[in-house]
């Protein structure tokens, strides 16, 4: 529960399957589904209801960035690569949208590209007006800085992170 509304993931299933059972390239409906099969854990279901919605919608690129994020938390030979192929896609189509980059820097780590990461992280910083105050991104950043043995740099980010994670609210 976040504030007065509350999430009812086999409602929302439900719903979707009763949907896309009417029509199955209904805007939206497996990109949906995918979303919410992939917050209860089953990974491959997400991953063949995303696949679903970019050959119904290709056009859709957004589905880009939740294939990304299951790819990222599956753990099968070369999904670290996909993930960081789709997120790559994904912010070149949404330059403007910080959790991208952030993503991006999240996988590029995970494969021990640090360098890259924080250039993503850098791309973000140069692309979005507000992102100097986003907790997540300098946090991205100081974990890259570290594993770069960068050390004051990682320190000064991973404080600027606490400054701003300090005005996060519940819904952020």
């Amino acid at each position: 529960t976040i504030g007065k509304s509350e999430y009812v993931l086999e409602k929302a299933e439900k719903a979707f399957r009763k949907a896309i059972t009417a029509d199955p390239e209904i805007l939206w409906g497996h990109y949906q589904l995918a979303r919410i099969i992939f917050v209860k854990g089953d990974y491959n279901a997400a991953l063949e209801e995303i696949n679903k919605e970019l050959a119904a919608t290709p056009e859709n690129l957004r589905a880009l960035y939740v294939r990304g994020l299951i790819y990222g938390y599956r753990s099968q030979v070369g999904d670290l690569e996909k993930a960081e192929k789709d997120f790559q896609r994904f912010t070149f189509w949404a330059p403007k949208e910080w959790a991208g980059y952030n993503d991006l820097a999240w996988i590029l780590s995970k494969q021990g590209k640090y360098s890259e990461a924080k250039e993503s992280i850098s791309r973000a910083f140069r692309e979005i007006a507000d992102a100097d105050s986003n907790p997540w991104l300098w946090n991205a950043l100081g974990v890259a800085e570290l594993n770069l043995q960068e050390y004051a740099q990682a320190k000064a980010s991973f404080e600027k992170a606490r400054e701003f994670a300090k005005n996060l609210t519940l819904s952020d």
